[in-house]
């Protein structure tokens, strides 16, 4: 099973039971590769929001230019971690059941998380050339309507790669190579000590799902459901079967729309027109390069070398890997 083939997602208005008016809220599509965002929709459900799901088929309807966003009456929240803050002063509250020790451990759990997994899975979905062209590109072109279908993937691929080089190359790490293997490193003790931290519970705080649940299943839940071509961090996840339990556990319970939804003749069909999309996705990139490559060689853009370990800001790159130089 892979991501779902329609539109992205975003909340909708809806009753609750009493009377009140739900939030919306607005996301580029569930189980989305590259970012972890499923960890507000999961808090939602935990909570017990009452939100409704709509598709939506463009990412940038955000004013404020990031998804997932939260609109209700007249308040606009971004990113996950204030989502959530808002659904618990909405009374929406997952953690009712944790101490004050256990409410300390999720802020540092979820600080783990931004520091040592996020880089990883940043690079595995968008800077490793092969996961980018073959799997993030074409799910995020697909969603984008023409002509920012060639543009904002290829912002988002340096919006990821600059967040890497900023909180990851610094010295003694000089190449993006040593920046590579420390990453990689970092996030598989990360999902160790995750998998240490769950044991044999069905969630990370007893048998009630909690604020790092959500977080967790935000990060994990794409890595573990997408096919890519370079699985090094997926397969360390995968050799953890605790972590894996837990992923499929929420899928079931809080998300059976997604598991049951496509059988597995729409499946194949959904398989075969990504491949085609990916196919003329990359070629009308790959003539948009030359283009590009044409215009940057002309004597009104000599092209610069780069050769220190700094974010990158100009187009998007065939070899991320050979992006810097020691």
């Amino acid at each position: 099973m892979w991501l779902r083939p329609s539109g992205g997602w975003s909340w909708s208005e809806a009753e609750s039971p009493a009377g009140n008016s739900g939030p919306t809220l607005g996301c580029c599509g569930r189980f989305a590769p590259g970012i972890p965002r499923d960890g507000a929709e999961a808090y939602a459900k935990f909570g017990g929001a009452p939100l409704t799901l709509t598709p939506v088929d463009y990412t940038w309807a955000s004013s404020q230019g990031e998804v997932p966003l939260l609109i209700h009456k007249d308040d606009v929240i971004a990113l996950p971690v204030n989502i959530l803050s808002y659904f618990r002063k909405q009374k929406y509250n997952a953690d009712y059941v944790l101490s004050a020790r256990e409410g300390s451990d999720t802020l540092a759990y979820v600080a783990l998380l931004e520091e040592k997994l996020l880089p990883a899975i940043l690079h595995t979905f968008w800077v490793d050339p092969d996961n980018y062209s073959s799997v993030t590109r074409p799910w995020y072109a697909s969603r984008i309507p023409f002509p920012l279908r060639f543009y904002l993937p290829g912002r988002m691929y340096r919006e990821a790669l600059n967040r890497i080089l900023v909180t990851k190359g610094q010295p003694p790490l000089y190449s993006m190579n040593e920046v590579e293997a420390q990453i990689y490193k970092d996030a598989k003790e990360c999902l160790n000590l995750l998998s240490n931290r769950l044991g044999r519970s069905q969630f990370f705080f007893g048998d009630m799902p909690t604020t790092l649940d959500a977080f967790v299943f935000g990060f994990l839940a794409p890595l573990y459901k997408a096919r890519l071509l370079k699985v090094q961090l997926q397969e360390h996840l995968k050799q953890l079967p605790n972590l894996c339990d837990f992923c499929d556990h929420v899928l079931c319970v809080h998300f059976t729309e997604h598991t049951e939804g496509t059988s597995p003749a729409g499946q194949e069909a959904i398989d075969a027109n990504l491949q085609k999309l990916t196919q003329l996705v990359n070629k009308e990139s790959n003539l948009i390069e030359k283009m590009d490559d044409n215009l940057r060689r002309s004597p009104q853009n000599r092209p610069k070398t780069t050769t220190t370990l700094q974010p990158h800001a100009s187009t998007e790159p065939r070899h991320p890997s050979q992006l810097l130089t020691p």
